[in-house]
């Protein structure tokens, strides 16, 4: 991912993490340390922020395992999820293809909530068994669900994550797409009118009618309650409005594209750079002179990779003289690549997630073309024209 890095994978899913992620993290820290300051007198500091530190952590071990359970269950239905992204408001699957029908769509949307339900179940017993060890019993465990105080940080620990995954659960639950409850609700309306457009702009609507309501009381907390917690509300409403947004626009570009092949939108005629060439050369000779943003690397007639202005300018200019193409390129992948039989919709996702203006049209390793973002965007309105 260009704005962020790699972590690990788990059952061939890319696990990654955005810049923004530490922001929020910190928040949190910062957040719960003031928090369990005030309520737990009995605590020392050193207490307070480890809890806190452990918080933040297991708080977002918590959102990607939700994150997880929607893409294991996407993948047996094969949704062809390949990553996941954490970012300042959570996570992000990162979808192969769209559910095909709506029964699917239930399926894997489901799947988040309800771990997010497990996980405040077992958080919540788990601070309820520590306060029965310690001499309470489990009767009064029980009735502590209300009580703030502990004698103990892990009950307070346990306790605070149980209430952090059921408020994820009903936020989740929170009838606004790309929410899952969302997702459910334009599963509900596909399935009654097969119409999944229509079903998305709904869905989406409704989305950025509660991303408003969201904003409006962080307002009214601010500016009537003096409570600058409401900026919380303010940035998740604004960012929920753009998702909401952000996934109407996506539906309508794939139902656009629906059915069309690489080879039908990509240009045969492709400018293309040897790997032996040196940064210098590439520099004056293709990048200035074409003013492309990045160019296949042919060895042979063999496609052994793709260089772009982001990996040369990594590289110090008094440096480019000695450095080879081959240096500094991304090599051939299957994420680097189309095929002419692909949809144009999947090489598109290709191109977004590898941060690319184009992608390489390959058969076999043999390069026969060239799919540029432009190509695309020029189909694109031309069917908005013809109002297909």
């Amino acid at each position: 991912m260009r704005r962020g890095f790699k972590l690990f994978t788990v059952a061939g899913i890319q696990i990654s993490i955005n810049y923004t992620w530490f922001i929020v993290f910190g928040l949190v820290i910062w957040s719960m340390g003031g928090g369990f300051r005030e309520t737990y007198h009995n605590f020392s500091a050193t207490t307070v922020w480890s809890i806190s530190v452990a918080y933040a952590l297991l708080l977002f071990t918590s959102v990607l395992l939700h994150e997880l359970s929607h893409s294991f269950v996407g993948n047996r239905l094969g949704l062809g999820i390949r990553g996941i992204t954490l970012f300042i408001f959570g996570g992000i699957a990162q979808l192969g293809k769209e559910p095909e029908d709506p029964n699917t769509e239930i399926k894997v949307a489901v799947a988040g909530p309800a771990c997010s339900l497990v996980l405040s179940i077992v958080f919540y017993c788990l601070a309820v068994i520590i306060y029965a060890l310690r001499g309470h019993g489990t009767a009064a465990g029980f009735r502590f669900f209300l009580v703030p105080t502990a004698d103990s940080p892990f009950i307070a620990l346990f306790k605070y994550l149980g209430y952090a995954n059921a408020a994820l659960l009903i936020f989740n639950l929170v009838p606004g797409f790309p929410l899952d409850g969302g997702r459910l609700l334009r599963a509900i309306l596909w399935k009654r009118s097969g119409d999944v457009r229509k079903a998305t702009r709904l869905a989406s609507n409704f989305g950025r009618g509660f991303a408003i309501l969201l904003i409006v009381v962080g307002l009214l907390l601010i500016f009537v309650m003096n409570d600058f917690g409401g900026a919380w509300l303010i940035l998740i409403g604004i960012f929920l409005q753009q998702a909401a947004s952000g996934s109407y626009q996506q539906v309508l570009v794939r139902k656009a594209l629906e059915g069309v092949k690489v080879r039908e939108t990509m240009s045969s005629e492709v400018v293309y750079v040897s790997p032996s060439l040196t940064l210098d050369v590439l520099v004056e000779s293709f990048f200035f002179r074409y003013r492309y943003g990045s160019f296949p690397v042919v060895e042979g007639d063999r496609l052994v990779g793709v260089v772009d202005l982001g990996q040369v300018k990594h590289v110090p200019r008094e440096q480019w003289r000695h450095t080879a193409t081959g240096d500094v390129m991304i090599p051939t992948s299957e994420d680097f690549v189309a095929h002419p039989d692909e949809e144009v919709v999947n090489a598109l996702a290709k191109m977004f997630k590898g941060g690319l203006g184009m992608l390489p049209v390959v058969v076999g390793d043999k390069l026969i073309g060239i799919l540029t973002r432009s190509d695309v965007m020029a189909l694109l309105r031309m069917k908005t024209d013809l109002g297909a």
